[in-house]
């Protein structure tokens, strides 16, 4: 969830998420995956079976088996929306490529004071909204108060450092932006995608949801692609932007294709007929099988993006520490690692990923340990075990392997898991709502910073739709992560966010399973396919080619 979750959520959500419809499985469905195993029969590379090159060079045509929820950049944390307003948008400030520093965007360049609370942007001349106005400092300023009014996911980045005296309009091209106190990633949050920049004329539908409701299945943006169709559950059409005020985007049309099953999809990839599919969708056994034949190639990236289990502290008895301490303990994460990411993947005790900064490497992971599982039950008065249900989203092969397995493993301490699949839109409810018991998602983060993983997960103004997943809170952890968006001093910051790590781990409101590498199934006519470690799910299609 982002995310997938507010990202995503993300996300989520992730969510969002962040955070987004056929539905296959109904909330009983139990039934175990068999590791991935996938029965498409798939032909040998160079049979007559498959196509010498692509059909159509200039559309491209991208699988996925989550739906989007709605496209309001300023109110979903659903990771499936960002993938698309991502491209409909622009940003003051982007991330290019593998790159996980800021490059300029709409704003061409930026000064910030010696205080570190006045940011002076110097827009771009040349860039319109698809209806032709120009991109102002005016629609900066809408853009960002708007944020903050809606209240949703882009609120939690920007809420407590801006608000509507923060802005002042040197000219159409130039505008200030002075923060209420000093927010060390500011800059690094702008090119996530509630930074994206809104027509102001939005205005003119806001009605009383300041226009979420027209944002749902439409744009106001500036960005590469404008928005053709979108039939949802099936497929969303992305069309070139012919007066895009940056490079030419090389695809002229972009089919985001909502496919459930991904036997399907890896069928449809085979034959080209599809020509990419979403990194989270088929399972790295199936992978493994693909790769170098019939014209696919699998794409490997590492990456921040970690795979866990929120519990929502606010149910009995997961709202006892033991019991989470428990869990955390009875979990063979190695073989989870080892038969389900095939080694593609890293245990971490925390959601801050090892390569970015503040990463606490020092931080408690929890080893398979049954005899301390089941003593932390008995301490708890829980020795005679309880059931609980695990939320997963439907079509995803990785996740459903690793609930059967947690099934499998919380058994032998007494512990019943009835696993239920959703519809990504529902299951982004359900664990936002607090509906769960305990759930499984991934997270990347939109901008390398320890304060976007950590303000969504454990802030405690960030439970539910701000993708505090855990309904956690803890006084001291939000001090922390006060004092971290304030410091300008990476090594005051990076000690607050260490800490907060180590106080996560005691606390268990989430449990870490791995930091995985990202792997993508494509055909091999696809070329400028780059994969960010901090946000896959902003694809580039706009320089991507078929070849």
């Amino acid at each position: 969830m982002k995310s997938y979750w507010l990202k995503s959520l993300f996300l989520v959500f992730l969510a969002l998420f962040v955070l987004a419809g056929c539905n296959k499985y109904n909330d009983d469905t139990t039934a175990p995956v068999e590791n991935g195993e996938d029965t498409s029969e798939g032909t040998d590379e160079g049979t007559e079976n498959e196509p010498a090159g692509p059909a159509e060079t200039d559309v491209l045509n991208f699988a996925t088996n989550q739906d989007i929820p709605h496209l309001d950049p300023h109110a979903t944390a659903a990771n499936t929306s960002f993938r698309v307003t991502y491209m409909l948008y622009d940003r003051l400030v982007t991330y290019d490529g593998t790159d996980t520093e800021p490059k300029p965007q709409l704003a061409e360049k930026w000064e910030v004071s010696d205080d570190g609370l006045t940011y002076t942007f110097f827009l771009r001349k040349d860039a319109t909204f698809h209806d032709g106005t120009p991109v102002t400092a005016e629609a900066v300023e809408y853009s960002f108060i708007r944020a903050i009014d809606v209240g949703k996911s882009a609120a939690g980045i920007f809420a407590k450092v801006i608000d509507k005296d923060s802005f002042e309009i040197i000219d159409d091209h130039t505008i200030n932006i002075t923060l209420k106190k000093p927010f060390g990633p500011f800059v690094k949050t702008l090119g996530t995608v509630f930074g994206n920049i809104l027509n102001p004329n939005l205005a003119d539908h806001h009605g009383d949801d300041l226009g979420e409701g027209y944002l749902a299945d439409k744009e106001v943006g500036s960005g590469p692609y404008v928005l053709e169709s979108w039939d949802r559950g099936q497929k969303l059409v992305l069309k070139r932007n012919e007066n895009y005020w940056g490079d030419t985007p090389t695809m002229e049309t972009v089919n985001i294709l909502i496919i459930p099953e991904p036997s399907t999809a890896r069928l449809m990839l085979e034959k080209g007929e599809i020509d990419l599919i979403d990194e989270t969708m088929i399972s790295p056994d199936v992978l493994l099988e693909m790769d170098g034949k019939n014209g696919v190639e699998v794409v490997e990236s590492p990456g921040y993006g970690i795979d866990y289990f929120p519990i929502n502290m606010t149910k009995q008895p997961l709202d006892n520490k033991l019991v989470r301490q428990a869990i955390a303990h009875a979990i063979n994460y190695d073989v989870i690692i080892e038969n389900i990411f095939l080694g593609g993947g890293d245990r971490i005790g925390g959601i801050v990923p090892s390569g970015m900064f503040g990463f606490n490497e020092a931080t408690k992971i929890y080893e398979y340990d049954l005899d301390k599982a089941k003593s932390l039950l008995k301490e708890a008065g829980q020795e005679d075990g309880f059931t609980m249900e695990l939320a997963i989203s439907e079509n995803n092969e990785v996740r459903k392997n690793i609930a059967v397995m947690l099934q499998s493993d919380l058994a032998k301490i007494g512990i019943t898991v009835e696993i239920k699949t959703y519809a990504w839109p529902t299951f982004l409810d359900l664990v936002t709502s607090g509906k769960h018991d305990i759930g499984l998602v991934s997270w990347t983060p939109d901008y390398p910073d320890p304060d976007y993983n950590l303000w969504y997960f454990v802030h405690s103004e960030s439970k539910g739709p701000g993708f505090n997943l855990a309904f956690y809170e803890n006084d001291r952890v939000d001090e922390l992560l006060e004092k971290g968006r304030k410091s300008v001093d990476d090594s005051e910051r990076d000690a607050a966010y260490k800490e907060i790590q180590d106080i996560m781990a005691e606390d268990v409101p989430y449990i870490f399973i791995a930091q995985k590498s990202i792997k993508a199934p494509m055909k091999n006519w696809v070329k400028g396919y780059e994969i960010n470690p901090m946000n896959t799910w902003y694809v580039p299609f706009h320089k991507m080619t078929k070849q």
